[in-house]
């Protein structure tokens, strides 16, 4: 017979298990609030106080709330929106007080970055007890934007439009808050192509009321819009340069207009122009932590480093560009964002990480967006780096679609038909490449940008070849260098020198090429620069191979970083000194280590020690 075990067995369920279960979570909830109530009545730190309350359970204890909305702010104020998620999550399972309405209120603007389904939820509860005019203003253009980013824009159309006929009708609303709302709708019908209001060529309901701040940002969607329609780049840039001139407003969503004029700025290459601009606004806004602000200039300064060739700085605004973007889910700016730095990590050989990244995006929620036309371009862009040019030539053509359907088909948006004339000239199918390639410089003629207008020529001269080619081809070195755009001049460089070669100008085919190739390796170009040195290589010249290791092969912005670490900086200083993110400071560390053979940074300060900052 076997021997009973000694003690008590294990409770394992039933009625009684239960019961011990309970007993020992509220127990231990009772200890929590015990302590919580102690530090509390001490005046100890309201994170330590509200770190208890997480872990007792609601009562009818009226500081309890009070402590948590405290905390709440504390976090807010540090940046750090889980905590302040969880401090008023856990106030709201308090028993209903006279003042939820508020704490509703607080929870969803609190959730709306990360969680905005659940801000949806909490917002919408929120709205419906609120009934003075503050308040309200504090809600609406926040669930606004929630739902948009849950892909209900037409009900925050519908939202914004009944609150701001609301506002208009009540006087004691503050002038420009209708005039918000009414912007705030614009924006989110922009993300809808069968829902714009500006057939006529203007955006409908935005009426400025004389005021300076609100003129600028209907011309600043104005200008945007007008670079998708049949213009010149005369035409949008006086419109941009009237939307940005001024001081950035503290406002969000008139920040996400400008960020339009930036766009149609860079659009029309007045990029030392756009580079003044956004220098203006960053140091206006140096002490100001809006993430709308944050990033139009981080989005600028992408777009004009990559178009101008400046590859490591596009690289670094890039990466902050999608990080900004990234902190909102569901932010339909994330596609374009994530394409920017797509196309300079492809410039930059760094293929594998732009892999990775593509598969970040998500075609479910963002492929009804304009912004999801710039990511089909960038993924052809890699397509067709890799060979691939049917799958490539399927994405250009749908891309051309939606930009006809989007009324944004301009070359100087997006260069689909030249990408898709190389597609079709690589397939063997020169008549389509050629028809494409005219096409393109028909627009980029009436559109009158340098660097648009050089890159289709450039691609005409590729169809075409021969005496035509060459002219066309020289003309697209001289444009492209009057605009700036120095990895475009150093592709057409290239394209020069083959073509020379061909019509027998066997040495001039060659330093021209050579010539693109040094322009190539200046910017970081690393396949255009590997390109170049084929086509040398095939006219029977030796190209010099670039110095790949050693202080020599650091960027610019590599070196800089490497000296503030070898003068003891930790990460976040010099991410602080160079405005650039921490994980930017790791990726040129890393790269930095790898080309100068060393495992550490103990190890940079003998090969640095006579490097300025």
């Amino acid at each position: 017979m076997a021997r009973a075990r000694r003690g008590r067995p294990p409770v394992r369920g039933g009625p009684k298990g239960e019961a011990i279960n309970t007993s020992r979570t509220r127990n231990a909830s009772d200890a929590h609030y015990r302590t919580a109530r102690l530090l509390h009545d001490r005046d100890g730190p309201l994170e330590e106080v509200a770190g208890q309350l997480l872990a007792t359970e609601p009562g009818s204890r009226d500081w309890v709330v009070g402590a948590l909305r405290a905390a709440a702010r504390l976090a807010a104020a540090r940046g750090d929106s889980e905590r302040t998620v969880a401090y008023l999550r856990r106030a709201l399972r308090e028993p209903p007080s006279s003042g939820q309405e508020i704490l509703l209120a607080e929870l969803g603007r609190a959730e709306a970055p990360a969680h905005p389904a659940a801000a949806v939820r909490h917002l919408s509860a929120s709205l419906d007890a609120l009934t003075t005019v503050p308040a309200r203003l504090e809600v609406v253009p926040v669930l606004a934007d929630a739902l948009e980013r849950c892909r209900r824009g037409c009900q925050a159309a519908e939202l914004l439009d009944r609150e701001a006929r609301l506002l208009t009708a009540d006087d004691r609303a503050p002038d420009d808050a209708a005039f918000g709302m009414r912007l705030q709708r614009v924006l989110i019908e922009l993300a809808d192509v069968n829902k714009r209001p500006w057939a006529g060529g203007e955006p409908a309901g935005l009426p400025s009321g004389g005021d300076r701040t609100r003129e600028r940002a209907a011309v600043a969607v104005q200008s945007a819009l007008a670079a998708g329609r049949p213009a010149d780049a005369a035409t949008v840039v006086a419109y941009a340069r009237d939307a940005l001139d001024g001081p950035l407003p503290q406002d969000d969503v008139i920040t996400r207009a400008m960020a339009l004029g930036v766009l149609a700025l860079v659009w029309c290459d007045q990029l030392a122009e756009t580079t003044q601009i956004l220098d203006r606004l960053a140091e206006q806004t140096q002490w100001c932590d809006a993430a709308a602000a944050q990033t139009l200039i981080s989005m600028g300064r992408c777009e004009v480093a990559y178009r101008g060739g400046s590859l490591p700085a596009a690289l670094d605004a890039g990466r902050r560009w999608l990080d900004l973007a990234s902190a909102s889910h569901g932010n339909p700016m994330i596609p374009l964002a994530l394409a920017g730095v797509l196309r300079v990590l492809l410039e930059t050989g760094r293929r594998e990480e732009a892999e990775s990244l593509l598969v970040l995006a998500e075609h479910e929620r963002y492929g009804d967006v304009w912004q999801w036309t710039h990511l089909l371009e960038a993924r052809a862009r890699m397509r067709l780096a890799d060979g691939d040019h049917a799958d490539a030539l399927a994405d250009l053509l749908e891309c051309g679609r939606r930009q006809t359907a989007w009324q944004q088909d301009n070359p100087a948006i997006l260069p689909w038909r030249s990408l898709a004339a190389l597609a079709h000239r690589a397939l063997g199918r020169a008549d389509r490449a050629a028809r494409l390639a005219h096409q393109e410089l028909e627009q980029a003629e009436a559109w009158g940008a340098p660097r648009t207008l050089g890159i289709s020529l450039r691609t005409v001269a590729v169809t075409v070849r021969g005496r035509e080619g060459l002219k066309q081809v020289e003309t697209s070195v001289g444009l492209l260098e009057e605009a700036g755009a120095r990895v475009e001049q150093a592709r057409s460089l290239v394209e020069y020198g083959t073509l020379r070669f061909e019509a027998g100008h066997v040495r001039l085919g060659r330093e021209t090429a050579r010539r693109g190739l040094d322009l190539a390796r200046q910017c970081g170009a690393v396949g255009l620069a590997d390109l170049a040195r084929e086509r040398l290589r095939a006219f029977g010249a030796r190209p010099r191979r670039t110095h790949m290791v050693g202080i020599s092969a650091l960027t610019d912005r590599e070196r800089r970083v490497a000296v503030l670490a070898a003068r003891g900086l930790t990460n976040r200083e010099i991410a602080d000194t160079l405005f650039i993110t921490q994980r930017t400071v790791e990726n040129h560390l890393t790269s930095g280590f790898r080309k100068l053979g060393i495992t550490g940074r103990r190890e940079l300060a003998p090969l640095l020690d006579d490097e300025p900052s």
